[in-house]
């Protein structure tokens, strides 16, 4: 489901592959709003996550975002189909950062007051920060927001993001990564 590319920064390995592994969960876990699957690649309730969510709001700590996921998964059937693109990783010690963007197939469960704007085919982008805390790799914060209208053209440029397609960057093809 997740498409991944080396990072432009050197670091281990091990590294690499356990944030990969974190940003492939935490996007997967979304399919279904999969709660016990998402809480493991967060820190844990009494820490300071901080989250801003692709509705505007902001979201602290796991109790929240939980409390979020419950309330969304009875609005919301985000089972019809993922597809993400890593556009850039850094690592530089035990801190780490990740842009990607995403398409998110979803549809709104019920009539009621609370609506989703274009939720059959969600265009989201987002960054994702990560730490190392006694060896262990947590995302600390993300921060997710719509990409434009697909045919909408990008100021100062004659591109669309249509045109570029999901996770295009200006810079040299990279070579894809086992996920």
């Amino acid at each position: 489901m997740t498409d991944t590319l080396e990072p432009r920064r050197h670091a281990p390995g091990a590294d690499i592959d356990e944030i990969l592994r974190l940003n492939r969960e935490w996007w997967e876990a979304n399919v279904g709003f999969d709660i016990p699957r998402m809480v493991e690649v967060f820190p844990g309730p009494d820490d300071e996550y901080l989250m801003f969510n692709f509705n505007g709001h902001p979201y602290f700590g796991m109790t929240e975002k939980v409390a979020l996921w419950e309330w969304y998964r009875t609005r919301i059937d985000q089972s019809g189909g993922l597809q993400v693109r890593v556009m850039r990783l850094e690592v530089r010690g035990d801190t780490a950062w990740l842009a990607c963007e995403a398409t998110l197939a979803a549809e709104q469960l019920d009539g009621g007051e609370w609506t989703v704007d274009s939720v059959d085919a969600t265009l989201i982008r987002a960054t994702e920060i990560y730490h190392r805390e006694d060896g262990v790799w947590r995302m600390w914060h993300t921060h997710i927001s719509p990409l434009p209208d697909p045919d909408e053209v990008r100021p100062g440029f004659a591109d669309t993001h249509r045109s570029r397609g999901l996770g295009w960057t200006p810079w040299p093809a990279l070579p894809e990564r086992e996920a």
